[in-house]
C-alpha cells in the first residue's frame, strides 16, 4: 500500500449527472461517498472501469491521506475524458476532507 500524507487538493471531474469522480495519474476513480471509521473519514474508491473491464485498482482515503491499495489498471488511462471535462470547464480542485455525501448526486456514480 502506497501512503501520501496530506495529499493537498486534488482535481475532480464532476461527471454527467453532478457527482465528483477523483482523478489520479490520469485514471478516474468514483466512491459512494459513504464516510466509514471512528471519525467518519474513511472513503473508499474504485476505479470507474471496474464494471466495464472488471479493473480492480483502488484506493481509500482517510481525511487528506490517500491510500493506494491497488494500483494496477487492466486499461488505458482515461486521459481523454480528463481533458475533455477541462475543456467543458468540469474540473474542479478540492481537498479530499472537503467531500461531503451532498457531493453525491442522485445515480451520478453510474457509468455509462
Amino acid at each position: 500500500t502506497q501512503h501520501v500524507r496530506n495529499c493537498g487538493p486534488q482535481v475532480f471531474l464532476i461527471s454527467r449527472k453532478g457527482g465528483s469522480l477523483l482523478t489520479i495519474n490520469n485514471f478516474i476513480y468514483r466512491s459512494n461517498l459513504k464516510f466509514f471509521g471512528k471519525s467518519n473519514n474513511i472513503l473508499y474508491w474504485e476505479c470507474v472501469q471496474n464494471r466495464s473491464v472488471k479493473c480492480r485498482s483502488r484506493l481509500k482515503t482517510i481525511g487528506d491521506d490517500l491510500y493506494v491499495t491497488n494500483d494496477v489498471h487492466n486499461h488505458m488511462g482515461d486521459l481523454k475524458r480528463i481533458e475533455a471535462a477541462k475543456e467543458a470547464g468540469m474540473l474542479v480542485r478540492k481537498r479530499l476532507s472537503s467531500l461531503t455525501a451532498a457531493d453525491k448526486m442522485h445515480a451520478a456514480w453510474k457509468m455509462d
